[in-house]
C-alpha cells in the first residue's frame, strides 16, 4: 500500500512538473504596475518587473514573448516623459537583464553612455485648437536627461537643454506635450560638444494617443509590430539603433479600419503573411504578404454584423488555425472562437453569459489558451486570468486580479 501510494505520489508530482516545464510560463500585468510571472498549473505566482514612474493609467499595456521565449516585449508608459511617444515597446530579457527600448531608442539608462551637446528650442504657438490651452506644457527632445516645462500662451518662449546625448548624424525627435495631446517634429541633428537651435511651432490639435502598444513578434524574432492609439500598424527592427524612428507600415497604401487585433505567420511558409480584422466593409478577418495592400484574402468573418470589433485575435502556434474574442449582439458578454484552417469551420471555446472572456494568449503546444475574465467589457477591474483547452474543456481559474496575458515557452 505504501509502495503504490509513493508510486501514485511521483505521478502525480511528475505531471505536474511535466505541465509546468512543457507548457512554459505565462507573464500578465497586474495594476497597470507590474509584470508578474506565474506557472501554467497556477504555482510560482512572482513579480517580474515594475518601475517607481508607473502611474496608471499611464501604466504597463500588452505582453509578447519573442517566439523562442528567451524575451519579454512589452508596452509601457513609465518614460513617457522622455519619449516622442506616451508608451513605447521595451524587451527584457527572460532573466531581468538587458532591458531595451525598442520604439525610439535608447532609453534612459542608455543616454549617458553617448558624447553630449546642447539645443537651445525656440517654442512658437502657432494656433492652439487642442481644446482649452493647459498653459502649461512638458517640452523634450530625444536624448535629453530630463524634459522641460514652460508656460506659453500666445507668441513664443526659449527653452536650453544642457545635457542631450547625441545619436549620430539623424534628427532627434522634439515633443511638445499638453494635456493628453502631443506635438513632434523631426528635430535637429545634435553635435557633441556644440549648441545647435531649433524651432518647434504648436499648432493645431495635436496627435491624441500616440503611443506603441500590443507588441507582436515576426516568426523569426527579427522585427516587432505594434500599433498606435488609432489601430495604424508599423513594425521596427527587434535590435533598433539609438535614434532609429522607422516608418515601416504593415500595409501598403492605407491602414485599414479596425485593425486592432492582428498577428505574424506562425510556420516558415507564413512567417511574412499578416492576419489582421477589419471592419471597413464587414466584420472580417484577412490575410496578406507583409507590406500588402488591404483587402487580402479574407478568411473568414467574425460577427454577421458589420463595424464590430474583437477583443483580441492570435494564431495557434502550430499554423492550423486561429483564435479571435469577440461581443455578443446584445454587447453584454464576448467569447473565443476557433477557426480551423483545415476545415474552414468555426467554434466557440468559452461560453461566458453575462461576462467577457477579452485579451488571450495561445499556450506553445496550441492546445491551452490563458484569458481575461472579465466583469465588464473595458475596465479593467474585476479582471481574472482564466485558462482552458482549446477545444472548450478543463476551464479554471489561474490567478486573481490580471490582465494582459502572455503564454512564452
Amino acid at each position: 500500500m505504501i509502495c503504490r501510494f509513493l508510486t501514485l505520489l511521483s505521478v502525480f508530482v511528475f505531471s505536474i512538473l511535466s505541465v509546468a516545464g512543457q507548457n512554459g510560463l505565462i507573464a500578465y500585468v497586474r495594476g497597470g504596475k507590474e509584470i508578474r510571472f506565474i506557472n501554467p498549473d497556477g504555482t510560482g505566482d512572482r513579480q517580474f518587473w515594475t518601475h517607481k514612474d508607473l502611474f496608471p493609467p499611464l501604466g504597463i499595456f500588452e505582453l509578447a514573448w519573442k517566439p523562442d521565449g528567451t524575451e519579454l516585449a512589452f508596452s509601457s508608459a513609465h518614460e513617457g516623459l522622455v519619449s516622442a511617444y506616451m508608451a513605447d515597446i521595451y524587451s527584457i530579457k527572460r532573466d531581468g537583464s538587458n532591458l531595451r527600448r525598442i520604439t525610439n531608442p535608447p532609453d534612459r539608462a542608455g543616454l549617458a553612455r553617448l558624447p553630449q551637446g546642447s539645443v537651445t528650442v525656440k517654442v512658437i504657438s502657432a494656433g492652439f485648437v487642442g481644446g482649452d490651452n493647459p498653459g502649461k506644457f512638458i517640452v523634450y527632445i530625444a536624448g535629453a536627461e530630463d524634459p522641460q516645462v514652460i508656460a506659453l500662451g500666445e507668441g513664443s518662449t526659449t527653452v536650453v537643454f544642457n545635457r542631450v546625448a547625441d545619436f549620430g548624424k539623424v534628427p532627434q525627435s522634439i515633443v511638445v506635450i499638453g494635456n493628453e495631446y502631443r506635438w513632434t517634429v523631426p528635430g535637429v541633428d545634435v553635435v557633441a560638444g556644440r549648441n545647435v537651435t531649433a524651432t518647434m511651432p504648436i499648432s493645431g490639435q495635436g496627435i491624441e494617443l500616440r503611443g506603441a502598444f500590443r507588441p507582436v513578434w515576426r516568426a523569426d524574432g527579427s522585427r516587432i509590430s505594434y500599433r498606435d492609439g488609432l489601430c495604424l500598424l508599423n513594425s521596427t527592427s527587434a535590435t533598433p539603433a539609438p535614434g532609429t524612428h522607422p516608418y515601416a507600415p504593415l500595409f501598403a497604401g492605407k491602414n485599414p479600419t479596425g485593425s486592432c487585433s492582428w498577428d505574424w505567420g506562425k510556420t516558415s511558409a507564413t512567417a511574412n503573411q499578416l492576419f489582421y480584422t477589419s471592419n471597413d466593409s464587414e466584420s472580417a478577418i484577412y490575410q496578406v504578404t507583409e507590406g500588402g495592400a488591404h483587402p487580402g484574402t479574407k478568411v473568414t468573418e467574425f460577427s454577421d454584423l458589420a463595424n464590430q470589433h474583437t477583443k483580441d485575435m492570435r494564431l495557434l502556434p502550430d499554423g492550423s488555425g486561429l483564435l479571435y474574442s469577440t461581443m455578443n449582439h446584445f454587447w453584454d458578454s464576448s467569447n473565443i472562437f476557433l477557426y480551423d484552417f483545415g476545415s474552414r469551420s468555426t467554434t466557440q471555446v468559452t461560453k461566458l453569459e453575462k461576462a467577457f472572456a477579452r485579451k488571450f494568449s495561445v499556450a506553445p503546444d496550441s492546445k491551452s489558451i490563458v484569458f481575461e475574465r472579465c466583469t465588464d467589457k473595458e475596465a479593467d477591474e474585476g479582471c481574472d486570468l482564466w485558462t482552458i483547452g482549446v477545444n472548450g474543456a478543463g476551464a479554471r481559474m489561474l490567478v486573481k486580479n490580471g490582465v494582459d496575458p502572455a503564454w512564452g515557452k
